[in-house]
């Protein structure tokens, strides 16, 4: 059987859209000058997801996923998400780009938490000099933020003049329904909700 983020618990999503999964998301933003080459995403997971994880694929309980346990993890608990694009949403000049593969998958434990850890290959040229990222889930099964604190980090030819922000994407109206039982600490649900965006600025002098 599969555990796919979208299909761990199919039925349950088609009832209730609120959120049952918290992700927090660390970002390495590769430029190559005035391209964007591509992304490393980190996803931190919450302790429900991170035990059942675990459980199943980290045969030894050492918290340390091997090479055959890490593609397991990759075939049955993260594949699919090929599906929903991966959650990830690059705008350029209004036209909107997912990864169409992703490379150097790893999973592993990190103070407690699993953590995803893969790079989405894009080479493409930023001609007007700005770029967005958003990472979301449009059924809101999966609560997905940046880590907090220093979640951002814009590497290769052309970081030194990158600046970039955070902030809530408008446009993105995500509705969702039923009793939230389960939330974030100190989350605020009002049964629509807004995915944050990663907003990078090139040349900026």
């Amino acid at each position: 059987m599969k555990y796919s983020i979208e299909l761990l618990f199919l039925l349950n999503v088609c009832l209730f859209a609120h959120p049952h999964m918290f992700i927090d998301t660390e970002m390495e933003v590769r430029l190559s000058n005035d391209n964007l080459e591509g992304i490393e995403i980190t996803w931190h997971f919450d302790p429900m997801f991170t035990a059942a994880i675990c459980a199943d694929f980290d045969t030894n309980g050492n918290d340390h996923f091997n090479n055959e346990e890490t593609a397991s993890v990759f075939s049955n608990a993260f594949s699919n998400l090929q599906s929903s694009e991966y959650f990830t949403f690059v705008n350029i000049d209004g036209q909107v780009y997912s990864p169409e593969r992703i490379e150097e998958f790893s999973v592993f434990v990190e103070d407690g938490a699993l953590a995803y850890r893969f790079f989405c290959p894009f080479n493409i040229a930023i001609p007007e000099g700005v770029f967005r990222v958003a990472i979301y889930d449009s059924t809101f099964y999966c609560d997905i933020l940046y880590k907090e604190g220093l979640p951002i980090t814009i590497t290769g030819p052309g970081n030194e003049t990158a600046q970039f922000e955070i902030e809530q994407n408008s446009d993105i109206s995500i509705s969702y329904g039923g009793n939230v039982s389960v939330s974030r600490d100190g989350g605020s649900y009002s049964g629509t909700a807004f995915p944050q965006q990663l907003v990078v600025y090139l040349n900026c002098n």
